[in-house]
């Protein structure tokens, strides 16, 4: 029997709801696992809910519109705007009057200046003025509270007040399109634990004390920001992951003297730009996670950086122009990423811990990848149709003998509007002479995105694709004018290569095509109802 019934007459129920009768805080953290539509929802139930909803300790307040079909985001009209403002207002000013505990307030705010009813400029500067005059009242109500996270987009020159940097119980906040002025008093942060800075204008001097004041700062993450040129994480600092994005001016520089470091994400604004990372010997030691992105990073200052890294566990270099000749040996790396290294020729891994290693890049005719381990290897290659010729599969093949195991290959075949169509791909193995790179590859699986495909091209193609490797699953994602056509020529040219005995083929997906009324093979398994 549900035990929130009592049975009064035989055959009859009366409902007791004793869920309501629970204690707000157990109310609170029910309805904190809902969004925030529906939590304010349950203020229709009764009115003990309506009391627990209008109390909730997460609020959520969105002062934008959003047209039909689209995400871009708008100011309300006047009347709309005079109404939201007024609904958050009073119930800020009913926290504040009962001392009603806060935990997380989020405000989001459009970052167009495009505001409904307002055509003078005066008006519109009175709107944000007046705007950023109520926002200001709302945080210090919320900091009074004992707020924990702060999450705020803020209106347009929209400037923190002076008070949220004095916020005790403020665990996280996250601000974004905002300023943050010059604070001459000491700040008091002693419960942050995360700080998310994006698009936020912020003086020098302020940024490096909030750094060296928060004892608890432990994840710091600083996005297309701007006002500052050297970045300090102290000694004395706790923090454990770090994160520079676009930010840094010609020039600027990060000073790293903290031994606390485990996760470092850099990505530069310019390919070209000096490494702007400075750090004693011995500092870098309790690294986990590398990941730098558009750096001018040179061998020489990778390979004086790699030894110092005594525990690292993933190293991820993307865009890093300067790398030519990368040698990296290390006993505790697990995942190696190298992502579009236009210049890299030469690569040697002696990693015997490494589980993991994926490329993404071109076809280069001199480009080598040597592993030692028996890790599990990913490779991405983007090209257009008229590098797919005898030499593009030779240096394919060749950039894939240094590696021990391949679990899976993509290639993403696409042309481009200001190249000439290739109208076939012809692949002759006598054209390659003497060299022999041995039998092809077994691996897992193929994946190919092919664009702009043309009719005559299929068997060049396979050919050159299985004189490369012999995958046991291949995925095929077409974009033509007439996919059925293309579907049928694949398959076709796919039937003499699988009644090969010495051939792994087991499957042939064709995601999101129809396939019912193509002949399959007994050992083809066409499926078409699989994503890629």
């Amino acid at each position: 029997m549900n035990p929130d019934c009592e049975e009064t007459i035989p055959g009859q129920l009366n409902t007791v709801d004793r869920l309501s009768d629970l204690p707000d805080f157990i109310l609170h953290d029910i309805i904190s696992y809902l969004g925030t539509r529906e939590a304010y929802r349950t203020c229709i139930l009764s009115k003990r809910w309506a009391h627990v909803s209008g109390t909730n300790p997460i609020i959520e307040f969105h002062y934008y519109c959003k047209t039909e079909n689209s995400s871009t985001r708008y100011w309300p009209s006047k009347e709309v705007s005079a109404r939201l403002l007024e609904y958050m207002d009073t119930r800020m000013q009913r926290y504040d009057k009962d001392k009603l505990r806060v935990r997380t307030l989020g405000l989001g705010f459009p970052n167009s200046n495009r505001v409904f009813g307002c055509d003078e400029e005066t008006e519109l500067s009175s709107k944000f003025e007046e705007l950023s005059c109520t926002v200001d009242e709302w945080i210090q109500i919320v900091v009074r509270n004992q707020v924990e996270k702060l999450d705020l987009n803020g209106p347009i020159n929209y400037q923190l007040p002076d008070i949220l940097l004095s916020a005790k119980s403020l665990k996280r906040l996250d601000c974004m399109n905002v300023k943050l002025p010059y604070y001459n008093k000491a700040i008091n942060l002693a419960s942050l634990r995360t700080l998310v800075l994006f698009h936020v204008d912020v003086e020098e001097q302020l940024l490096n004390q909030i750094i060296s004041s928060c004892p608890l700062l432990r994840r710091l993450s600083v996005r297309n920001c701007a006002g500052f040129k050297p970045i300090v994480i102290p000694y004395c600092s706790q923090l454990k992951k770090l994160t520079l994005s676009y930010s840094l001016p010609e020039n600027g520089t990060i000073i790293l003297e903290t031994l606390g470091l485990t996760h470092f994400q850099f990505l530069g604004e310019y390919f070209d730009d000096v490494w702007p990372v400075m750090a004693k010997p011995g500092l870098l030691r309790n690294l986990r996670t590398f990941d730098i992105v558009g750096s001018g990073i040179t061998d020489g200052e990778l390979g004086k950086l790699l030894p110092e890294l005594a525990s690292l566990k993933t190293l991820r270099l993307t865009y890093c122009h300067f790398l030519r000749i990368v040698r990296i040996s290390s006993n505790q790396l697990k995942k190696i990423y190298l992502n579009y290294c236009s210049t890299l020729l030469d690569v040697m891994i002696d990693a015997p811990s490494l589980t993991k290693f994926k490329y993404k890049g071109s076809f280069h005719p001199y480009r080598a990848i040597t592993i030692s381990s028996q890790a599990s290897c990913v490779i991405s290659v983007h090209t257009t149709p008229k590098y797919l010729d005898t030499r593009g599969f030779f240096k394919l093949k060749k950039l894939m003998t240094g590696l021990r195991s391949c679990n899976a290959l993509k290639i993403s075949i696409t042309n481009y509007a200001d190249e000439p169509v290739c109208d076939d791909i012809k692949f002759d193995e006598e054209e390659l002479g003497d060299v022999n790179f041995g039998p092809p590859r077994n691996i897992t699986e193929l994946k190919l995105g092919l664009n702009y495909w043309t009719r005559s091209s299929v068997s060049g193609f396979l050919n050159g694709i299985f004189w490369t490797c012999h995958p046991e699953i291949i995925f095929f994602r077409l974009c033509s004018e007439d996919p059925d056509l293309m579907i049928q020529l694949f398959t076709s040219e796919l039937k003499d290569m699988v009644n090969c005995l010495k051939h792994p083929l087991k499957r042939v997906e064709f995601p999101d095509a129809n396939c019912s009324n193509i002949l399959k093979s007994k050992k083809v398994v066409l499926q078409s109802r699989l994503h890629w």
